[in-house]
């Protein structure tokens, strides 16, 4: 987002700066060509001149100053000998020097601008010629450009950054919302002040609105139907499971009887499925009570219960590792989605295997690793093995009595913390699931 709004702030700048170059431009333009009349200065000329020659010097000055302060402006007249009538031209006509000026100003650097200067011929009495030049006032004299330059490139960074914000800053509270929807706050949605906006951000901000109102209604049916279902279907099941003790009372035939295990076993089978689609469902849905975890001792809890399961098999569970100390996380969830792992890895290590358990600390993250010597799965499997009710066809599958839903719940519940979870074949033989979680 630093990225987006970096590069909307130099667009508006760059199309701020064009915008400016152009105005300046336009305004230098006119300004170039905002000059006095050659009728009205001719007219001004022949009238000075006429005064010149009828009241002399001091009539001149007079009616002189009264034609500069209505043109705003400063008039130079000359003799066709080069005498000046008023007062000689500035060697530098930037400077504004006017009837009440001394003559002779000083100027360490004396250069000719008659850019913006007029000159005019005029025919006195007997064809008597005079030059009358006229020199506008230069406003700006008195400010540096490149004051005015930086003043303006200051403008320009502020309003280009203001503009860009406010082009933003809808978009980072949208963001902001998307993020806490995606994590399963289902109730996130966008303020009201952006929704009441005319534009297309408005328009957006409604629509998401609408699609979260949705989503939540569909989650909320579809957790709603699988209680249902699930209580439905377990309603038969207990019936049935009455039925078949009542029959195995009966005494039957040893023939009958092997079809009434069979029939009890799968019913216990089908019944645990259920729970497990339930859970499932839940850790979709429901938020995790997370709280502060002695990860060593609770790591510890787990690696003693699952070897005290696994004793009879002669399995060995080692534990390595002593960091981190700490963990925040639903500690009942990742109690939940470790022994799953480790009871798998127990199950296919096989009688005599040994599974090993480490933990370390990398970049802020505890890194929890789960490593059998088992027959492994094929690499193009690694990824599958996390999706609900797959099960490969490979040796570590077969026989396993599972229902291809443990790893997913594994991987649920590891995602509503904010980690990770991988399967990796060890190179020398086995499989390492690696649970990646964020200490804080």
């Amino acid at each position: 987002m630093k990225n987006t709004f970096l590069r909307v702030f130099l667009v508006v700048l760059f199309s701020n700066m064009v915008v400016v170059a152009i105005g300046l431009g336009v305004v230098d333009f006119v300004k170039d060509r905002d000059q006095v009349s050659a009728d009205v200065l001719g007219d001004i000329g022949v009238s000075l001149v006429s005064t010149y020659e009828k009241s002399g010097t001091s009539a001149l000055q007079e009616q002189a100053r009264s034609f500069e302060k209505q043109l705003q402006g400063s008039i130079f007249i000359y003799q066709e000998n080069g005498r000046p009538l008023l007062r000689p031209l500035p060697r530098n006509f930037r400077d504004s020097t006017s009837l009440e000026e001394t003559v002779g100003s000083e100027d360490a650097q004396a250069l000719a601008d008659a850019r913006r200067s007029q000159f005019i011929q005029v025919i006195g009495a007997s064809n008597t010629q005079y030059l009358l030049v006229f020199r506008p006032q230069d406003n700006n004299d008195g400010i540096s450009p490149w004051a005015i330059a930086m003043l303006s490139l200051l403008g320009l960074f502020v309003s280009s950054a203001i503009l860009a914000y406010w082009l933003m800053g809808p978009l980072l509270k949208l963001q902001k919302i998307t993020r806490s929807f995606g994590q399963g706050e289902m109730t996130a949605r966008v303020d009201s002040r952006l929704v009441k906006r005319k534009d297309a951000i408005g328009n957006l901000a409604r629509e998401f609105n609408e699609m979260a109102g949705r989503i939540e209604t569909l989650l909320t049916s579809k957790e709603r139907l699988l209680r249902d279902v699930s209580h439905e279907l377990r309603t038969p099941l207990a019936r049935i499971e009455v039925a078949l003790t009542i029959a195995e009372d009966k005494h039957g035939q040893p023939t009958q009887q092997s079809y009434l295990d069979r029939i009890r076993n799968e019913l216990h089978e089908l019944d645990e499925l259920i729970g497990q689609v339930l859970t499932l469902s839940r850790l979709e849905a429901a938020s995790m009570q997370k709280s502060q975890i002695d990860l060593q001792l609770w790591l510890t809890d787990i690696v003693d219960d699952v070897q005290f399961e696994s004793q009879l098999r002669g399995i060995t569970i080692t534990k390595t590792g002593d960091q981190p100390k700490a963990l925040f996380g639903d500690s009942v969830q990742l109690r939940h989605a470790v022994e799953n792992v480790l009871r798998n890895a127990c199950f296919y290590s096989g009688e005599g295997g040994s599974v090993e358990v480490s933990s370390s600390e990398v970049d802020k993250r505890a890194i929890i690793s789960i490593k059998d010597n088992g027959p492994g799965v094929a690499e193009e499997m690694l990824e599958k093995i996390f999706h609900a009710f797959f099960r490969s066809s490979s040796a570590r599958e077969s026989n396993s009595g599972g229902f291809g839903v443990g790893l997913t719940i594994a991987k649920r519940i590891v995602q509503a913390h904010n980690g990770e979870i991988q399967a990796f074949n060890r190179p020398e033989g086995g499989l390492e699931v690696r649970f990646c979680l964020p200490i804080a």
